[in-house]
C-alpha cells in the first residue's frame, strides 16, 4: 500500500457512520475484501468481488441502507488505493428506492475513468432510503468489481 492514499472529499456526503451494506452480489471473504470496506471510511481497505473458487461476472451490485430517508444527488467513488486495478469501476447504474428489494429505473448511469483520485457522478435528486450501485464493467475489461470508498452525495430527508 502506498504511504499516501487519496480520500473522498467529505463535503456534501451522507455520514459514513449511518450507512450499512444490506446486500452484495459477491465479496472476497478469503482475503478480507468484504463489502463493508466500501463504506468504512478507510481508503486503505477495499471491497472486491469473489475470484475464488470461481470468478463471477458482471453485473455486480451493492445495496446500501442510508440509515433513513435521504435526498440523494449522486455518488463519489474512490478506486482501490494499492497498485492494482482489478475491479476498478468503468460503467455503472445508480438507483434509489424506499425498499431494498424494489428498485425501479436507475436515477442515472455513467462511466468512471482509470484513476486513483476521487470521481463523482451527480444526477437529479431522488428521495429514498436505499441505494443500489450496479457495476456493469471494469476499466481493464475484467469480470471483477472493487471499491475503496463509496460516498453518497445528498442530505438526510426532511
Amino acid at each position: 500500500m502506498p504511504a499516501k492514499v487519496n480520500r473522498l472529499p467529505a463535503t456534501g456526503l451522507l455520514r459514513m457512520k449511518q450507512l450499512k451494506i444490506v446486500a452484495a452480489s459477491s465479496e472476497s471473504d478469503g482475503n478480507g475484501k468484504r463489502a463493508v470496506h466500501a463504506i468504512d471510511g478507510d481508503p486503505r481497505t477495499h471491497w472486491h468481488t469473489s475470484f475464488q473458487p470461481e470468478v463471477l461476472t458482471h453485473p455486480h451490485e451493492l445495496v446500501i441502507d442510508l440509515g433513513g430517508e435521504a435526498i440523494v444527488r449522486g455518488i463519489r467513488y474512490l478506486a482501490r488505493q494499492d497498485k492494482g486495478w482489478n475491479g476498478a469501476i468503468a460503467s455503472y447504474e445508480v438507483a434509489v428506492a424506499d425498499r431494498p428489494d424494489d428498485f425501479g429505473e436507475p436515477a442515472g448511469s455513467g462511466t468512471f475513468t482509470k484513476k486513483k483520485q476521487s470521481q463523482e457522478f451527480i444526477f437529479q435528486p431522488v428521495k429514498g432510503r436505499y441505494l443500489r450501485l450496479r457495476i456493469l464493467s471494469e476499466v481493464n475489461g475484467g469480470p471483477w468489481a472493487s471499491i475503496a470508498e463509496l460516498g453518497i452525495v445528498g442530505e438526510t430527508g426532511k
